[in-house]
């Protein structure tokens, strides 16, 4: 990304934001009164979950590409390659948004990313290795060089959201309340897919449709059940790829991302203690992307080409749980809200087993 645009980019994060794309709750803010909400998040993940769900070693993912070349991992008696990898990402989301209208709220969010992957592949030798041909022994180590050189590092601004909010049933007194939102995605930013070798982290040209539903239920004053949905359609764009035949060399790759959904259950509990107010919640995600379509690479023409197909391995899901405890300080007079959580992976497919730790803090203010 530029230097203007990321200056334009940050410009805008501290002057505007959106709403609950996390969950949290199906209520507006009234006409005139804003609020800004920064994410933390710190993320780490050494394992993954395979395509039938299976926890793997995250450097697998860089065996199994070797494999593919034709350089399986170990041959008895003659060699075997081990790859220690960790994913690691640390992420601020900016979000604010704004009541315009009585029942209609205008959101921007940004999110900054910094990601790295590191893997660190090691060949042992064995008895008969001295039996394997010298081609193939070159390719060998040729394979496990260029597995470890492919670790990634990035650090950008991640797509810029912009949509609205508006609410259809109930208000915020309301036992059952329901508010729908859509957005557009703008193609400001783009991290590599750490399962993904020839996934490159330099923006990925493609544009977003989202659509989100909010539904809460209160059986009673200090208990809440939110239920939000996420959904993105990505329209076709172009992004720089490696060559299958050669990781030094990259070209335009024609693709179109999967349907993704998000779908989230928070039980929230509002505990008044004194001045201030305890808010406990459990966060239960279950995220799903399809697979991708992308075109094929032709050899003689050195580039990607043709109609898109189904690139099989590239969907997956996940499932998350996060407990949080939120300290409201609105009572005491302070337009803030903190609010500390733990998400663990539950279970997923061709996806990070990751663990993350997030601090949010909610700032209100009237823009009268």
């Amino acid at each position: 990304m530029t230097r203007p645009l990321q200056t334009f980019g940050l410009l805008l994060s501290l002057l505007l934001w959106p709403w609950e794309l996390q969950a949290i709750n199906a209520n507006l803010l009234p006409k005139g009164k804003g609020r800004l909400r920064v994410y933390h998040s710190s993320i780490r993940g050494n394992d993954r979950f395979g395509a039938s769900g299976e926890r793997q070693p995250l450097g697998q993912t860089g065996l199994d590409q070797l494999a593919a070349k034709g350089i399986p991992p170990a041959v008895a008696n003659a060699y075997s390659i081990e790859n220690r990898s960790r994913y690691t990402q640390h992420r601020t989301d900016w979000e604010m948004d704004f009541g315009i209208a009585p029942k209609l709220n205008l959101g921007l969010w940004i999110p900054v990313e910094d990601a790295s992957l590191d893997q660190s592949p090691l060949l042992t030798q064995g008895g008969a290795w001295g039996a394997i041909p010298a081609a193939q022994q070159a390719a060998i180590r040729q394979g496990v060089g260029l597995l470890d050189r492919a670790d990634t590092h990035d650090h950008e601004f991640g797509d810029i959201l912009v949509g609205i909010k508006t609410s259809v049933i109930g208000q915020e007194t309301s036992r059952e309340r329901l508010s729908l939102g859509g957005g557009v995605r703008l193609p400001t930013g783009h991290l590599a897919n750490p399962l993904d070798s020839g996934d490159i982290a330099t923006g990925d040209g493609q544009w977003d449709l989202s659509l989100w539903t909010w539904f809460d239920f209160q059986p009673s004053p200090g208990f809440t059940i939110n239920l939000h949905t996420h959904h993105d359609y990505g329209l076709p764009g172009k992004r720089p790829a490696l060559w299958p035949t050669n990781a030094a060399r990259t070209a335009k790759l024609g693709f179109q991302p999967g349907f993704h959904h998000d779908i989230q259950l928070e039980p929230q509990w509002h505990f008044p203690l004194g001045r201030i107010e305890l808010e406990p919640s459990l966060l239960f995600l279950y995220s799903r992307e399809e697979n991708e379509r992308q075109q094929s690479f032709d050899l003689a023409t050195g580039s990607y080409t043709g109609s898109r197909h189904t690139a099989v391995g590239t969907s997956w899901q996940r499932l998350l749980v996060k407990p949080a405890l939120g300290l409201d300080l609105l009572p005491m007079g302070l337009p803030a809200v903190l609010s500390l959580g733990y998400g663990s992976t539950v279970w997923g497919t061709n996806t990070v087993d990751f663990t993350m730790l997030e601090l949010r803090l909610d700032l209100y203010f009237d823009t009268n």
